[in-house]
């Protein structure tokens, strides 16, 4: 895009949801200007009501989840409970926050992609299975009973059983929109990079879920800890480390977009890249049967690589930009001077 050219905010809404806005792009970072705060809020509401609008059940039972997870954090904080464990308060909390983020990220991305007839009912579909699933967990550990491979009583059988036949609907519907955001409508570029990354991501991160709980289920038969890969590799981490790339990446491009960034595309790439190599990283340190902080040379290296993919296009644009402003500000004396 080049200057002067307007932008739709909301590129991917209906037509009577989008904002267009002017926004000449700078090399410079960030691009400061005075209503640029109230703007970037205003552009968040208008989002956040847009979304609400064409998925009203969706975005409440997001909401709710949330809530009853920030609750179980709060709860936890306040009783001082062991975080780790198959009764501790964590579950309920991360399941509930992780679901209402999830939520939330469905309801975002449908309207970014070309619509369907179905689209309302899949997005409360699979929020009223995130709900569900977030549900029995939750009412597990206030019954004092684990909610993962707990098979002691017939009730405690069913509930896993529903609780993973709730996920893998889930995931289906995931997958189903990873699918659809292969040939997405005209939008940011650093936005189709955000919502393909992202979606994809969480396909990777749901796969590695059931792997981790086929992994578990073997272990118990075996009579070790279904959360570890002996010796001591964390099954969960690999599952973790690609759940939230559909909630950062496309904040990161719409952070990109609000300060004008020309190279908002390249620092995308770099971004999903770092993403990527985050989660072999941990993939590798789960494999090798290491825990997440033992790290070696090769998790190491991962880990430093993809902080260096974040890191430098930052630098540079900083060094850029502080290179522009002390010429600036040079020119500007010197013509008082003068």
């Amino acid at each position: 895009m080049t200057d002067g050219e307007n932008e739709s905010v909301d590129a991917g809404l209906p037509q009577g949801d989008q904002i267009s806005i002017a926004r000449p792009e700078t090399e410079g970072f960030p691009h400061l200007s005075p209503g640029m705060f109230p703007r970037m809020t205003a552009e968040l509401i208008s989002v956040f009501q847009s979304v609400s609008q064409l998925y009203p059940l969706a975005i409440a039972i997001a909401g709710l989840l949330t809530s009853s997870g920030l609750l179980h954090l709060l709860a936890w904080l306040g009783t001082g409970t062991a975080w780790e464990g198959p009764l501790s308060l964590r579950k309920p909390a991360l399941f509930g926050i992780s679901g209402g983020l999830t939520v939330w990220s469905i309801a975002w991305v449908l309207p970014r992609l070309h619509p369907l007839r179905f689209d309302r009912l899949l997005a409360n579909s699979m929020a009223i299975g995130l709900l569900l699933e977030v549900g029995l967990i939750t009412g597990q550990q206030w019954r004092g009973q684990a909610s993962h491979f707990n098979r002691t009583t017939p009730l405690d059988a069913s509930v896993e059983a529903f609780m993973l036949a709730l996920i893998s609907f889930v995931t289906a519907g995931i997958l189903v929109l990873a699918v659809r955001s292969i040939r997405l409508p005209a939008q940011p570029a650093e936005t189709r990079i955000a919502i393909r990354g992202g979606l994809w991501l969480l396909v990777v991160s749901c796969g590695l879920g059931f792997a981790a709980h086929a992994l578990g289920e073997w272990n118990v038969a075996a009579g070790h800890s279904p959360s570890i890969l002996r010796p001591a590799g964390v099954l969960k981490y690999p599952h973790g480390a690609a759940l939230h790339a559909i909630q950062w990446l496309p904040l990161l491009a719409w952070g990109l977009r609000q300060f004008r960034i020309r190279s908002a595309v390249s620092l995308m790439i770099y971004a999903l890249m770092a993403q990527i190599l985050f989660l072999t990283a941990a993939l590798w340190q789960t494999t090798q049967g290491r825990d997440r902080f033992d790290l070696d040379l090769m998790g190491g290296s991962l880990l430093a690589a993809a902080g260096l993919l974040v890191l430098t296009p930052l630098i540079m644009i900083f060094c850029t930009n502080a290179s522009r402003f002390a010429t600036t500000r040079g020119k500007q004396t010197a013509g008082k001077r003068a």
